[in-house]
């Protein structure tokens, strides 16, 4: 096997890798822009549900278990929808929906009644042309609250659950201009949800501690360079903390800032993947214990694997087809099989596609 190493304590390798995915398109409404999962119709499988930036509309797709997806149903009346995130909002043990909408500077939440019906039950203004929505507990106490990206106001918008899928926006974090999706981990290990925030057009990646009650003080910020995303972030050399990797959609560039254990970082590699590196998810692809990463060349139309040795030493695979212009992907189970499949929402293509992993069965 032909490998070519940077010499760091951080590598990325180049070889070809043995893993292989079968891959399957399914059609959606005018230019997804973003997916989440969870099993939204409690049948036990994982669904999918898209937003769908050209058609103003959000889709839900239902798994019949074998990783096989139907569209049940599309909900319009949106603008310009840009980013989802699943959760069980309101505590009632379904999964629900939050949606951002860049036309109207708001998000909405989708509250599901068990078998994948949803209907819009509260609409909450954020900052200019919000792009990104993730959830997680951000004041401990027990249900999920909104993290959203407000990408022209270069701010992060705090939005808190009262518990039964009430948000209110309870503070705005300033950023810099173009603020992309936030990474949400306890990034200095004191048991709480910090953020981390790249800026695209400001070169920065902004980092927010959390005191542990939800109210976030800025920590640091570093000089990336532009254009650059979070596409995964994770525990990759095995250190016990998290580590963030970086894409460089203007250079191709990708490269881990490794945890010092206490929220510092340092840059600890570079690999280039051609075609604009975008989004991307971790997972443990090959299953060996360690988390890779699956990265999406945005004008490339293709998924790379980086799979890690569990020192953050990493191969890479050859580029696997998938939809014009993959603008988020994610991972999960989708058939059962106990291994991690793909899926990538494609927004110049109007189509999912999935890529089935063939570890567990070939």
């Amino acid at each position: 096997m032909n490998y070519f190493c940077l010499v760091a304590s951080f590598a990325f390798c180049l070889s070809a890798s043995a893993q292989s995915f079968t891959r399957t398109d399914i059609s959606t409404p005018v230019k997804p822009y973003n997916l989440d999962v969870g099993d939204f119709d409690a049948d036990g499988d994982l669904d999918m549900a898209t937003v769908n930036d050209g058609a103003h509309s959000v889709t839900i797709l239902l798994n019949d278990g074998t990783g096989t997806f139907s569209v049940a149903t599309t909900l319009s009346g949106f603008n310009r929808p840009q980013a989802i995130t699943a959760g069980d909002f309101d505590a009632n043990g379904s999964i629900d929906l939050g949606v951002v909408n860049a036309g109207a500077n708001s998000a909405f939440i989708l509250t599901n009644n068990g078998s994948a019906s949803f209907s819009i039950t509260d609409s909450i203004a954020v900052g200019n042309n919000p792009h990104a929505i993730t959830s997680a507990d951000l004041d401990g106490d027990s249900d999920l609250d909104w993290v959203v990206s407000d990408f022209s106001a270069g701010t992060v918008s705090l939005l808190t659950n009262d518990g039964t899928g009430s948000f209110s926006l309870t503070s705005t974090l300033q950023a810099s201009n173009g603020t992309e999706r936030a990474i949400t981990q306890d990034i200095d290990g004191d048991g709480d949800i910090d953020l981390a925030v790249p800026s695209f057009f400001a070169a920065t990646l902004h980092v927010f501690k959390n005191d542990g009650s939800g109210t976030f003080t800025s920590d640091a910020s570093i000089t990336l360079g532009k254009n650059h995303h979070i596409p995964a972030a994770g525990d990759f050399d095995s250190d016990l903390d998290v580590d963030i990797l970086i894409t460089s959609s203007g250079s191709g560039e990708v490269f881990l800032l490794a945890n010092d254990s206490n929220g510092t970082f340092s840059d600890q590699g570079i690999v280039v993947i051609p075609s604009q590196p975008w989004a991307g998810a971790s997972g443990d692809y090959d299953q060996d214990g360690d988390l890779d990463v699956a990265i999406a060349a945005y004008s490339g139309h293709t998924i790379t694997i980086l799979i890690n040795d569990g020192t953050a030493s990493f191969s890479k695979s050859e580029p696997i087809a998938v939809g014009n212009q993959p603008h988020q992907v994610i991972s999960a189970d989708f058939d059962g099989d106990g291994d991690l499949d793909l899926a990538t929402a494609n927004d110049a293509e109007n189509s999912v596609t999935l890529l089935m992993n063939t570890l567990v069965n070939p």
